[in-house]
């Protein structure tokens, strides 16, 4: 990128918020690639004509919250939203906030918090996530169960599209959507469609008590088996999660086994009534050291362990493999999990999951990630589910042997973001076919 291009930046934000010395450049950039600049707006304006330059200039941009990911950008500009991390508006009547993409995550919730409201999507990584970095990935978390996906708390965006226009979109009414829903489509665009600025989110009353039970098994086995048992008892908190032994510590230091983190989040009354059930069946199923938590600094601490130990393996996801299957189906999908990687205890990572019917493998080194993706494939189609994503699109057609159901799909996504962004200029690094 030349001097005159930074110069140029430096005209649109201010010479203090355009950074080229690498060393600077380095607290705010992750991954291998090597951007030119980076260059931190301040308002949807200043956005909107570094947008403009550098389509005008055909230079490739990636943005993020705090941190950028670098992947595939060499040269280009790494736009950091940290500045534009305000809350513009907080309508308790209308339970909807108005935010800025730059704020980050944590503190979002900690505000909505303050206010008496709960916003339940979790971080994505716990320290660096924003709330636009929220919606751009859109991924589910163990929540999603009772609140459903992460989508479904966004009404409305303002978004700098790839040539430099603003788009504002939504409303703060539920239902305002007929046809096809452009809202939701932009979540999980991962910045190729068009870099939020403004954000219109949806959010609910603070539950009425918080409490966790947790527990330690010997296997995997035995701890899911609860699972299950607490499903058929028609008991559905708000998570049933299992992390294995080589990860538990990491969670909940000082753990030995694999521990259980079952979150409970509503009313008083009832809610320790479920909780006493839940540490009766976990007991009974052979779980060790089982507690309820409701002292609020103790069930944050079990919390942002399960949170830590879930970022861990985001931020790696050339190293993990992730799978789905009917929750009541875990057990069989387990036990076939196992034969092919042996003791799942001593594995470099797995967690479950369990109202979601979700794995994810932290995989050992050297582990040919393809040919293992191939097998679980099989293993959750069999069981009525698939490898996640896109990944697991390509591996069912490819079982099906039907290379036109890929190909359609491909070409779709392919023109999709063409028509966005023809010149390809945004989030060079992400691919929406892979």
């Amino acid at each position: 990128m030349s001097n005159v291009n930074i110069s140029k930046l430096k005209g649109i934000v201010g010479d203090e918020h355009v950074i080229d010395s690498p060393s600077e450049m380095a607290k705010y950039l992750k991954g291998q690639g090597k951007p030119a600049v980076v260059v931190l707006p301040g308002n949807t304006s200043e956005v909107s004509n570094i947008v403009k330059l550098a389509n005008d200039q055909n230079v490739k941009l990636t943005v993020g919250g705090a941190v950028v990911d670098t992947q595939g950008l060499s040269g280009g500009i790494a736009m950091v939203m940290s500045r534009m991390n305000r809350i513009l508006e907080m309508d308790m009547q209308n339970l909807v906030a108005v935010v800025e993409p730059g704020l980050l995550h944590k503190d979002f919730l900690l505000k909505v918090a303050e206010t008496g409201l709960n916003f339940p999507p979790e971080p994505y990584e716990l320290e660096t996530s924003s709330i636009g970095g929220c919606f751009a990935i859109g991924d589910s978390d163990s929540k999603s169960f009772e609140y459903g996906p992460t989508r479904t708390f966004l009404l409305g965006f303002e978004m700098v599209l790839p040539t430099g226009e603003i788009m504002d979109i939504g409303n703060k009414c539920i239902k305002n959507v007929s046809g096809l829903d452009f809202i939701h489509f932009a979540v999980g665009s991962q910045g190729t469609f068009g870099i939020f600025t403004k954000l219109l989110v949806k959010l609910l009353p603070a539950p009425e008590a918080r409490r966790a039970v947790i527990g330690t098994f010997a296997s995997m086995h035995k701890a899911n088996e609860t699972f299950n048992t607490l499903i058929k008892r028609n008991v559905l908190p708000t998570r049933m999660n299992l992390i294995n032994g080589s990860l538990a510590n990491i969670a909940k230091p000082g753990t030995e086994g694999q521990l259980v983190i079952i979150d409970l989040q509503g009313f008083k009354e009832s809610g320790k009534n479920i909780a006493h059930e839940i540490a009766a069946v976990l007991t009974l199923g052979g779980g060790t050291d089982v507690k309820i938590i409701e002292d609020a600094a103790e069930y944050d601490q079990v919390i942002n362990g399960w949170l830590k130990v879930r970022a861990d393996l985001n931020s790696k996801p050339e190293q993990t493999v992730e799978f789905t299957v009917g929750p009541m189906k875990m057990p069989q999908a387990l036990a076939q999990l196992e034969a092919l990687t042996g003791d799942l205890g001593a594995y470099p990572g797995v967690i479950v999951e369990g109202l979601l019917g979700y794995v994810c493998l932290a995989l050992p080194e050297g582990t040919d990630k393809l040919a293992l993706a191939r097998s679980l494939n099989k293993l959750a189609m069999s069981l009525g589910g698939n490898v996640k994503g896109l990944l697991g699109h390509k591996l069912k057609a490819e079982v099906y042997n039907d290379a036109e159901m890929w190909k359609q799909t491909t070409s779709l996504l392919r023109e999709l973001r063409q028509q966005f962004d023809p010149k390809g200029i945004l989030s060079p690094g992400v691919s929406l076919e892979a």
